[in-house]
């Protein structure tokens, strides 16, 4: 059994270990605890009233038993103390632990008959131990640490992230951390906001001529203070959501601050895994700026930033076109005018090819290795290859049984074949015959 719990807690610790309390924190605060308790009972201890008189001091106890031998004595002394009377002293006297004793020992006796009526039910007073002196010095520190330690777990675990942090974050910001948090999550809602409304338009509004509907279509807002860097897949939902490639926005370049001059838009082919695509909406101040226009050029397409500007990418599969929906300038006295952005709404679309057209954004094609006219080849007989090598001498043993055609006055050099124009299937192999065909390898006496 304690064998299950340790491994229990054992497992248990790398959870547990974020909220417990620190070995420091604990020590400071049984040190607090303890000093609590000496100011408590020695330095300003508590004053008791209206508690039973059993738990006075005997001193006090004689006291009590003064006052009402005193007021005994005033009314025997008037007239006969009526039963009710003597009942009432009795219970007075009932209140000290040893009415009797005390009766006798401050040598009241007048009241010694009624102390002894008294006594048979009087009081017990609490008796004093040493254990009980020093329990709470010893118990009480040992509570406190246990309690500390659940309190500070429950805090943790519940308290803290459903009560406290919700309420934090809320109203008051803890850090900027906190503040970044928020303008993600706000980011992320107005993202889906908006790509519902425009899916929304897309369905009443009539089909694009040139592209017709697209196969994916997102929305990517920046604004700062965000980490921005987008990243959405294309998926074809008319064939079982077919991942096609990827495209995404993220800060190409700053400026000042951090502030935002650049946003690069790319796309990915999977098709074409090699590269990806991009393009960059500038701003204003970085378009008419040769060192930043240079720094920016390698990266693709360079378009001003404005409501309505696109920027079009294409592969040989996939055609992505990226619109500004909305955007604005920040002013900074430090920087020339627009010069960087305030917020900036991306629509991005993508349209499957046919793998067929290729646009601008893709290089031009390399030119195939063929002459533009290919030279007349001799005819051949059938048991010769289609190209010959260098005549090269039979041994001195064994006399040439072969002369070539006479058409073929001196030999041609190697020269490949168009790579148009694959040799047949049942063409002889080239390294079939080291002499390129030159040779008579047929033997003596056949």
């Amino acid at each position: 059994m304690i064998g299950k719990i340790r491994d229990t807690l054992i497992g248990l610790w790398p959870v547990l270990k974020g909220n417990i309390p620190k070995r420091g924190t604990v020590i400071v605060g049984v040190i607090a605890f303890l000093i609590g308790l000496v100011w408590s009972y020695a330095i300003q201890p508590t004053v008791f009233y209206d508690a039973d008189p059993s738990s006075l001091q005997q001193s006090w106890q004689d006291e009590w038993v003064r006052l009402v031998a005193d007021r005994y004595a005033a009314v025997t002394s008037n007239s006969v103390p009526s039963a009710d009377f003597e009942a009432q002293i009795v219970r007075l006297l009932r209140a000290v632990d040893n009415p009797l004793g005390i009766v006798r020992g401050i040598n009241r006796l007048e009241l010694e008959p009624l102390a002894m009526q008294a006594q048979e039910n009087a009081a017990i007073a609490p008796a004093p131990s040493l254990i009980g002196g020093i329990l709470p010095f010893i118990v009480g520190p040992i509570v406190f640490v246990v309690v500390f330690v659940v309190g500070s777990l429950l805090y943790g675990f519940y308290i803290n992230p459903l009560v406290v942090e919700p309420i934090r974050k809320r109203f008051r910001p803890k850090s900027a951390e906190d503040q970044k948090v928020r303008a993600e999550l706000d980011a992320i809602h107005a993202a889906r906001d908006m790509q519902k409304k425009l899916k929304e338009e897309a369905a009443t509004a009539p089909a694009s001529s040139d592209f017709g509907p697209p196969v994916a279509r997102h929305v990517s807002i920046y604004f700062p203070g965000r980490s921005y860097d987008d990243s959405f897949s294309i998926e074809d939902e008319a064939k079982d959501d077919e991942f096609l490639g990827e495209c995404g926005a993220v800060i190409s370049e700053t400026i000042g601050d951090d502030k935002v001059t650049a946003v690069e838009v790319w796309l990915f082919d999977k098709e074409d895994f090699v590269r990806t695509l991009t393009g960059v909406f500038v701003s204003d101040q970085a378009n008419n700026d040769p060192a930043l226009r240079s720094k920016l050029e390698p990266k693709g397409q360079l378009v001003a930033a404005k409501p309505g500007a696109v920027i079009t990418l294409e592969t040989n599969a996939l055609r992505m076109q990226a619109r500004i929906v909305d955007m604005g300038y920040g002013a900074d006295a430090q920087l020339p005018p627009n010069s960087y952005f305030d917020k900036m709404t991306i629509e991005l679309q993508a349209w499957r090819k046919d793998g067929t057209s290729v646009g601008a954004a893709m290089p031009a094609a390399v030119p195939a290795a063929v002459p533009a006219a290919a030279p007349s080849v001799p005819a051949f007989p059938p048991t010769m290859p289609p190209a010959a090598a260098p005549t090269m001498p039979p041994p001195a043993t064994t006399p040439p049984a072969y002369s070539p055609p006479p058409t073929q006055a001196q030999p041609r050099p190697l020269t490949p074949p168009p790579l148009q124009y694959p040799p047949p299937a049942t063409a002889p192999k080239t390294d079939d015959d080291p002499f390129g065909g030159t040779g008579d390898f047929t033997p003596i006496g056949s």
